[in-house]
């Protein structure tokens, strides 16, 4: 029998607190402090691993709706029109069925909020008041729902300032809440 990945994690967090963190002497700080700082990425591995592709589909369905929206409101001058092209042509072109693996969401990601980075630089250098005033909220509306959904997702790291507004794993990743929904077109 295969061991799952838990399995996997577990053995390698119980190999690093039994045998490779006492064994590493007093006077190697920095050796001791990376050590402890993989135990606590297996750990927090452990907890996110099984739940990844939900976090990232749900990643994915926010800068849609993000870069939709700002095509919508997309106004101004050779620019912004350009990146705005760049940006409808990419969302037209978003597979109909998403890939199976997690890696194939987060690269859809990060292509398009690339395309959308450029066309919030072009907005600042031609876009029309109108767009910009759009950016400005669409942006906003867009980072509230998607930062709570980072701070929950990184908030077994025990680094967020203030944990208590935040859902648990499973509520976040199941609730429309931190979903953006963009504009109804």
């Amino acid at each position: 029998m295969l061991p799952d990945i838990s399995n996997r994690i577990n053995n390698l967090s119980k190999a690093l607190e039994g045998v490779i963190i006492p064994a590493i002497g007093e006077g190697e700080s920095f050796a001791a402090e990376q050590a402890a700082l993989m135990l606590g990425h297996l750990k927090m591995l452990d907890q996110q691993w099984d739940k990844a592709y939900l976090y990232e589909k749900g990643s994915f369905d926010n800068m849609v709706a993000l870069a939709s929206t700002l095509s919508h409101y997309a106004e101004g001058g050779q620019q912004s029109q350009l990146s705005n092209k760049t940006l409808v042509d990419l969302l037209a072109n978003l597979p109909d069925i998403l890939p199976l693996t997690v890696s194939a969401i987060s690269t859809l990601i990060a292509d398009l909020g690339h395309a959308v980075d450029a066309l919030i630089r072009a907005a600042y250098s031609d876009g029309s008041p109108e767009f910009k005033a759009a950016l400005f909220t669409t942006v906003l509306d867009y980072n509230r729902c998607q930062s709570a959904r980072e701070r929950t997702w990184f908030k077994s790291n025990n680094l967020d300032p203030d944990v208590r507004d935040l859902p648990d794993m499973d509520d976040m990743l199941n609730s429309s809440t931190y979903l953006y929904e963009g504009i109804n077109q």
